[in-house]
């Protein structure tokens, strides 16, 4: 075939192409944009109205972020919170991914102890989280109550799972009680009467199917560390964490299914529980 027939023959093809592929990515951000829509909506978590920008850097694969600025209202007066969201579409499926970020044992910080209190039902329990804070800072601790909203999964035809944390209230009197019965890991009741309990923690790990195999992992949180420490400084180490955990889940899913053993059970977002290969698992998540 002569040189220049056969670069005609090119040039036409990538034409042919092209307007395919332009489709297809404006497809791809359409649709990421809607599940954010229809998650924002159902949720109340300001999550979508990404720029065109940012949708093209995560629909590449990058892992985005942003800081949102929020205001709620309490009992005496409106306190503004920031809300740290992460972004990241991965090309692997949902469930491996669902069982790296929900494994009590995924390892996000050394610092932080988790011990499990008790189950809530088949979507959720209550956990006893410390962090060990660097010094001169006093530890923090907590209890949270984690969830799942099926409401959402049924909504969206099984297409986005989520699995929310929260405080518990009364949490103080529950950790003294906690303490006074079992052991907690590596602390004890004196390292936990001196630390503080953390008047904001909350957040979710959300997941989307994609129709093109890849899974969007979108994950936010808003935390009060209470104390000294500034709120634009704990937004900023929120922003890393987050990102740590998402690049951790994509490495972590490919042994996913090894990890999971009967010290835990955990839950898909439409509450059904996923089967350990051993299956004498006694905690949720």
């Amino acid at each position: 075939m002569p040189k220049f027939v056969a670069m005609l023959l090119t040039t036409m093809l990538l034409h042919s192409l092209l307007p395919a592929m332009a489709n297809t990515e404006s497809s791809l951000r359409d649709d990421i944009q809607s599940l954010l829509q229809t998650y924002q909506r159902e949720t109340g978590v300001p999550v979508a109205g990404l720029s065109d920008e940012t949708l093209d850097e995560l629909t590449t694969g990058k892992l985005v972020y942003r800081q949102v600025t929020m205001t709620q209202a309490n009992n005496s007066s409106d306190t503004t919170t920031i809300r740290v969201v992460g972004y990241h579409l991965i090309d692997k499926p949902r469930e491996p991914l669902w069982l790296s970020a929900l494994a009590f044992d995924a390892g996000f910080s050394s610092r932080l102890t988790e011990h499990f209190v008790s189950v809530n039902d088949a979507s959720g329990a209550c956990w006893y989280q410390h962090i060990n804070m660097p010094w001169p800072l006093r530890d923090r601790h907590w209890l949270i109550q984690t969830s799942k909203n099926t409401a959402l999964t049924r909504l969206t035809n099984n297409r986005i799972w989520e699995h929310r944390w929260q405080l518990r209230s009364n949490a103080q009197s529950l950790i003294e009680k906690l303490f006074a019965r079992e052991t907690v890991g590596d602390l004890d009741q004196e390292t936990a009467a001196k630390s503080i309990l953390l008047p904001m923690n909350d957040g979710a790990w959300t997941m989307a199917t994609i129709g093109d195999g890849r899974t969007l992992v979108v994950v936010h949180a808003t935390m009060d560390m209470g104390g000294i420490i500034p709120d634009r400084l704990v937004a900023r180490q929120t922003r890393k964490q987050l990102i740590r955990m998402l690049t951790k889940i994509e490495t972590d899913s490919d042994t996913a299914y090894e990890r999971y053993n009967n010290a835990y059970l955990i839950y898909r977002g439409d509450g059904s529980l996923i089967a350990p290969r051993n299956t004498q698992g006694r905690l949720a998540r």
